[in-house]
C-alpha cells in the first residue's frame, strides 16, 4: 500500500504494516489532534497522531537505511515508530496532566496495548511475546524517540507544515546524512553539528511560539481543569483512553466539568490576569488564597520542563562530545529556555482587573 502523505510524499507499507494500520487502536489516531488544544490559537492545527505516526515510521526507516538495520532489526524499528504513540488519551499531551495518575504516561499505556488486546493478537502474527515486549527498548527506540531521532523531526516538520509557520523546518536530509549509532546510541557527526544546531533552534522557537503560547497554556488549564472535575462528577477515566477527542461533548453531560468543555467549544477562555518569572513552589495554594481573595475561580499554571538535559553527541576527530559542551548556541538556548519560563495567574475576563491587583500584590 501506498500512503500519500503531506510532509514525506509517498510512503511504502507491507501488508503486515497495513493489518495494524488497520485495528481499531490504530485508526482512533485518527480522530486524536496532534497538538491537543492548539487550533484554539492557530486554526490549522487540526492535523492528527495518525498521520504523525505514520511520518516517523517513515523518518525512521530512512534512519535505518542510513544506518545500515536491515531485516527483522528493521521491521521491529518501523513497527515501534509507528505505535509510539498509540497509548495515547483523547486530547493527546494536552490531558496527561489530569489522567497519568491513573494510567501512566501515554508510553505505558501503549506499552499495555501492544502487550495485550487486540493489537497484541496483531502483532503476535510477526513478532514472539519477547520481541513485543522489549518494543521501544533497544535501537527502534534510539532511532524513534531519540534527541535527533524520526519522532522529533517529524513532529517539528508537521506542525510547522499545519500551522504556517517557519521555526520548524528542519534540514532533514542533512542530519540523517550525518547521523551515526555508536554503540546503543544515535550521535552525530561534526559534519551535521550546524544542522542539528538548526533541529534545536526550530524546537526552542516551536515551543516559545506555539507549544507554549499562551493562550494554548490557558486551554490547557482549562481543558485539565474539566477533566479532573468531570471524573469528580462520576465519568469514568477510561472514556479519555476508549474514545477520542469527540470525549469533550461527553464532559458536557458532568455537572461541574460541564462548563469547561461549553467553554473550550465556544473558543469563551480565561484571560490571563498576571505573570510570575518561573515556576511557583506551591501553585494549589496560591490559587486558592487568591480565588478567596477575590471571590472567583482562578488557576495558577506553571510552566512545563521543556526539555530534558540533551544527551546528543557529536563525533569530533573520533571522540564523542557533548553538544552542550561544544556549541555555544545550544547552551544560549537552554539560557533563554530558563528565563522565559512564567507562572500564569488566570481568571475570568470580568475578573481580571481585579485578580491582577491581588496577585501583584500577593507576589510582591
Amino acid at each position: 500500500m501506498i500512503v500519500k502523505d503531506a510532509i514525506h510524499g509517498n510512503i511504502l507499507v507491507d501488508e503486515f504494516e497495513q493489518k495494524v494500520i488497520d485495528s481499531p487502536d490504530f485508526q482512533r489516531l485518527r480522530r486524536i489532534k496532534q497538538l491537543g488544544v492548539t487550533y484554539l490559537v492557530y486554526p490549522g492545527a487540526m492535523h492528527t497522531r495518525f498521520e504523525h505516526s505514520l511520518g516517523t515510521m517513515q523518518v525512521a526507516s530512512r534512519i535505518c537505511e542510513r544506518l545500515g538495520i536491515e531485516g527483522e532489526e528493521r521491521e521491529k524499528v518501523r513497527m515501534y515508530a509507528l505505535l509510539h504513540d498509540v497509548g495515547h488519551a483523547a486530547f493527546s499531551h494536552e490531558s496527561e496532566r489530569a489522567l497519568s495518575r491513573f494510567f501512566g504516561d501515554h508510553e505505558k499505556v501503549g506499552r499495555r496495548k501492544m502487550e495485550s488486546g487486540p493489537l497484541a493478537d496483531i502483532l503476535l502474527e510477526r513478532f514472539s511475546n519477547e520481541e513485543i515486549a522489549s518494543l521501544g527498548t533497544g535501537v527502534d527506540g534510539v532511532v524513534t524517540g531519540g534527541d535527533v531521532g524520526a519522532d522529533r523531526m517529524d513532529y517539528l516538520l508537521r506542525d510547522a507544515h499545519h500551522i504556517g509557520v517557519p521555526y520548524g523546518m528542519v534540514d532533514v536530509d542533512r542530519v540523517l546524512h550525518t547521523i551515526l549509532l555508536e554503540g546503543d546510541e544515535l550521535v552525530v557527526d561534526r559534519r551535521g553539528l550546524e544542522a542539528t544546531e538548526s533541529l534545536l533552534v526550530g524546537r526552542f522557537l516551536m515551543f516559545s511560539t506555539v507549544y507554549l503560547h499562551k493562550t494554548v497554556r490557558i486551554g490547557s488549564a482549562m481543558l485539565n481543569r474539566g477533566i479532573n472535575s468531570a471524573i469528580k462528577d462520576g465519568m469514568n477515566p477510561e472514556e479519555f483512553l476508549a474514545t477520542d477527542d469527540i470525549v469533550l461533548e461527553k464532559m458536557l453531560n458532568t455537572e461541574n466539568g460541564g462548563k469547561y468543555a461549553k467553554a473550550l467549544i465556544e473558543r469563551n477562555l480565561y484571560k490571563q490576569a498576571y505573570s510570575v518569572e518561573g515556576a511557583l513552589v506551591d501553585p494549589e495554594k496560591a490559587a486558592e488564597e487568591l480565588s478567596s481573595e477575590c471571590e472567583c475561580e482562578v488557576m495558577v499554571d506553571i510552566p512545563p520542563v521543556l526539555t530534558k538535559p540533551l544527551d546528543i553527541k557529536v563525533k569530533i576527530e573520533g571522540k564523542l562530545e557533548g553538544i552542550m559542551e561544544v556549541s555555544d548556541l545550544v547552551r544560549s538556548l537552554f539560557l533563554a529556555e530558563e528565563k522565559r519560563k512564567k507562572t500564569l495567574i488566570l481568571c475570568s475576563k470580568e475578573k481580571k482587573e481585579e485578580v491582577r491587583n491581588s496577585a501583584a500584590a500577593y507576589f510582591k
